[in-house]
């Protein structure tokens, strides 16, 4: 039987309570009103999408503070660093170009009033005012967010591996790119459901451009990567990871952000698949919640590996160069 400390578990389940709890009831408290009167009402979720990102801030330094006290290897941080700017790199490209034809923000009273501009493919000019500066601190603070609980459950509360056995391993990894073309027709075969469904289902207007580039955004790492870094994801915490950060999207994103209207969709860009409950939010918005938790987690490995083999950026990727004589 593994030894554990029954009283350290518990301070730990209470910690977390705490943790994602907190701020969750100063997000609930900031609402006046219900979503019926979100537009009417100014008051009914004034600074409602600012004081949301508090559910993403306030374990993001709790988590980090308590790396910081465990004295991990620098290595970790330096993968939490990179793999969060990836990730947020990829959430400004979606909001800077992607943004105007994807996404609505008609409650400007529940952010700061600081907008950013964003591309209009229509009229092929910059909008300008159209993208709340949240959603920029959204993209920062959810991949660390997202990336922080894996690695803590990683080192702490899901821990499956020797860091030693884990360095050497990574060091043994020949190149990093391996092709998976089973990942490649599977991506393809679903994108062309997805367009059939969108012409042939109820709601045939538009095409359907969120759920293609997220499907796209959940393969390409996977058709590139997961053959090398599948072996050094621990799966369970993953899986942690996950649930947290479902758990926290159903707050913010279900009950919070669509019915009050901090941001929504432009359905003729969705397959037309909504969930009812939660203000008819478009299937491709929950399917991003695992999409992000996906990458997240393949981008820290990725990330993680790379800076244990040590080597120049080509040979990690590539592999070493065959000297012939």
């Amino acid at each position: 039987m593994r030894k554990t400390d029954p009283g350290r578990d518990i301070r730990i389940l209470l910690g977390m309570v705490v943790t994602l709890g907190l701020p969750a009831v100063m997000t609930l408290a900031s609402i006046r009103t219900g979503p019926a009167d979100a537009l009417k009402d100014p008051n009914a979720s004034r600074f409602g999408y600012t004081i949301s990102l508090l559910l993403f801030l306030f374990p993001i330094l709790v988590l980090f503070w308590l790396h910081l006290q465990a004295h991990k290897p620098n290595v970790h941080r330096r993968a939490l660093i990179w793999s969060s700017v990836a990730i947020a790199s990829i959430g400004f490209v979606l909001d800077t170009v992607f943004g105007y034809t994807f996404f609505t923000f008609k409650n400007p009273n529940a952010t700061l009033g600081i907008f950013l501009p964003s591309w209009d493919w229509a009229a092929m000019s910059w909008v300008s005012g159209y993208l709340p500066v949240e959603e920029f601190a959204f993209y920062i603070l959810g991949a660390l967010f997202t990336i922080a609980v894996y690695l803590w459950a990683n080192d702490e509360w899901l821990a499956d591996y020797d860091p030693d056995a884990h360095r050497d391993l990574c060091r043994a990894v020949p190149k990093l790119i391996h092709i998976s073309w089973g990942s490649l027709w599977t991506w393809l075969a679903l994108l062309a459901a997805g367009i059939v469904f969108k012409r042939v289902g109820p709601h045939p207007e538009g095409f359907p451009g969120y759920f293609i580039f997220v499907m796209t955004l959940g393969f390409l790492p996977t058709f590139l990567f997961l053959r090398a870094i599948s072996p050094f994801v621990n799966w369970r915490a993953f899986g942690f990871a996950f649930g947290i950060l479902l758990l926290v999207s159903l707050i913010w994103e279900a009950t919070l952000g669509v019915p009050y209207d901090w941001w929504n969709y432009h359905h003729d860009q969705m397959l037309g698949i909504k969930v009812r409950a939660w203000a008819d939010l478009p299937m491709e918005a929950v399917l991003l919640w695992l999409v992000i938790a996906w990458d997240c987690i393949i981008a820290f490995e990725l990330f993680r590996v790379y800076f244990h083999m040590d080597r120049p950026v080509r040979a990690a990727l590539l592999g070493q160069r065959q000297t012939s004589y």
